[in-house]
Order: C-alpha cells, then sequence, then structure tokens
C-alpha cells in the first residue's frame, strides 16, 4: 500500500512539474531513502530498450544513488560504469554468456577469461556467480578466489548452505556477498553464519520471509538488530522485466524498511554497502578485514 502510495505521489508532482516548470519532482525523489543497489544486472537482453544513459536515469528515477552491477557479457557493467563511474561498482561474472552459468567453475579457460576483464576497468568484485555444494571447491574456484584475495575484490555468490560454507572455508579473509541470502536458509542458521564469519555479508533480493503482509516479520527484525551493519539491500535485475519494475521493487522493500530504527535502515539500504564500496576508492575495497560486530 505504501509503495503504490508513492507511485501515486511521483505521477502527481511529476505531473505537477510539467505543468508549471518546478524542481517540486526532483524534491520529492530526494524525499525518498536513497538506495545503495547491490544487486543489478545491466545484461545484453535490455541494451537495446535501455541504453546506458536511460539505465542509469532509471535507477535515479527509483532513488537508487549508487549500484553493484554485474553483465552477461560483462560489456554491460563496463558501459554503465564507464558513464558513470562513481555511481557503478562494477562486479566481473566469470563468463561470457549464460550457456557457461553452470560450467564456468569447470572449465581452466575461465581464469584466463577473468584476468583479462579485470585488466579493462577497475573492478570491485567477482561475481554474481552460480555455483552449489562440492563444485564450490573446485580448482576454478579455489584460483578465482586467490584472485579476489590478491586484488582486493569481494565476492557474489549465488549458492546454497553447503556451497557457501565451502567459499567461507576458502575465504575468511575477503568480503562474501551472499546472493539472495540463501533463498530459504533458515534465518537461525544465517545468524549464526554471521557471528561465525565477520566478512559474510546477506544481499537481500527475493529473500524469503522478510515481510508478510507489508509487515517487517520479527525474525528478520532481530537479525537486522543483532547484525545491523552485514545485510545489503538489493532488486535483481536479471530480466528486462524487473527493470520496467524497478521502482516498485524499491519502494517494496522502503515499506519494511520504515519498520525499523532509522539507523538500521539506512544502514541496510545504503551505509553497509557504501563501507564495503566507498566512493572515493574506485577499484579497491573499503577493507580486507571485515567490519565485525554485526
Amino acid at each position: 500500500m505504501i509503495s503504490k502510495l508513492r507511485g501515486a505521489v511521483r505521477l502527481l508532482v511529476l505531473t505537477g512539474m510539467a505543468l508549471c516548470g518546478t524542481s517540486n519532482a526532483d524534491e520529492a525523489e530526494n524525499s525518498l531513502i536513497p538506495v545503495f543497489d547491490a544487486h543489478i544486472h545491466y545484461n545484453a537482453d535490455v541494451w537495446e530498450a535501455l541504453p546506458p544513459a536511460r539505465a542509469l536515469e532509471q535507477l535515479g528515477e527509483a532513488g537508487i544513488t549508487r549500484a553493484l552491477v554485474s553483465a552477461t557479457p560483462a560489456e554491460g557493467a563496463e558501459r554503465l560504469y564507464r558513464l558513470a563511474p562513481a555511481r557503478i561498482v562494477p562486479f566481473l561474472r566469470p563468463y561470457a554468456d549464460s550457456s557457461a552459468r553452470y560450467t564456468w567453475y569447470k572449465q581452466a579457460a575461465t581464469i584466463d577469461y577473468v584476468r583479462e576483464q579485470l585488466a579493462r576497468i577497475p573492478y570491485r568484485g567477482i561475481g554474481e556467480f552460480h555455483v552449489f555444494g562440492d563444485d564450490a571447491r573446485t580448482a576454478v574456484v579455489t584460483e578465482i578466489i586467490r584472485l579476489a584475495r590478491e586484488r582486493r575484490l569481494a565476492l557474489h555468490a549465488h549458492t546454497n548452505l553447503p556451497g557457501m560454507q565451502a567459499i567461507l572455508d576458502q575465504a575468511p579473509d575477503i568480503p562474501v556477498i551472499w546472493a539472495h541470502a540463501g533463498f530459504n536458509v533458515p534465518v537461525g542458521v544465517l545468524r549464526e553464519l554471521l557471528a561465525q564469519h565477520p566478512q559474510l555479508y546477506l544481499e537481500l533480493s527475493f529473500r524469503e520471509g522478510i515481510s508478510r503482509e507489508g509487515r517487517l516479520t520479527p525474525e528478520w527484525a532481530r537479525l537486522f538488530g543483532a547484525h545491523p551493519r552485514r545485510c545489503l539491500l538489493g532488486t535483481d535485475t536479471y530480466t528486462p522485466g524487473r527493470w520496467a519494475e524497478l521502482a516498485e521493487l524499491a519502494d517494496t522493500a522502503r515499506d519494511w524498511l520504515d519498520q525499523l530504527p532509522p539507523e538500521i535502515a539506512a544502514g541496510i539500504a545504503h551505509d553497509n554497502a557504501e563501507r564495503l564500496f566507498p566512493a572515493d576508492r574506485p577499484g579497491r575495497q573499503g577493507t580486507s578485514r571485515g567490519e565485525g560486530g554485526g
């Protein structure tokens, strides 16, 4: 309901701006809680309909001030970064096309591809990549983690609980972002992992159970209270349709963020990601030792 009301307000303000030429629309957008979106894809299937300049405008219209962007192929993230380096935090997917999504970790050529791409722009991380279970212990994944450590890059992994445990075992000292916060991994397990691994961060797009009928659930309120610095907001624009829904997705998140203490809401919406990827240090991690203490 709140997101629908915000949408109506946007429409009225934009209409008023068109009629009287005022800057009220900008003021209304600025009143939204800003978002550092930790899960944006700019894949080839949206490039024609949404050129880079328009994609950046659409992020701004949704109140997304900065974004962690990966793409298939990598050119998508590169296009946005070159146009707006202060707003885009580029991540590199370890494959050039979607056909390798579930095989990249078995292919030795992956390492050469990653090295070549990392030389093009100052990437801040590797991912979002898909790998599950013991496949997260292959020689290719181990080398990707070594490269990330060497270059002070974060990892963004779409994986299950065994896969995440395998990654954390190999990467205890670099930031690891768990895409979708494990989807449906029990919240109690997530809290244990956060307590044990100070470099683990939860990215919240598509995560089950955060809210029900617009209300923040008690178990997630407790997790956010216990680990306020370790959760990142994301929308996951993995299809063109998700780009079309971007403002609505951001507002849906704002609905439950509004139910948290302001400092915790601000952390999840933008501060935690800003701490990890400060704008004044392009191409480098904000920290290599974690933030600690939740």
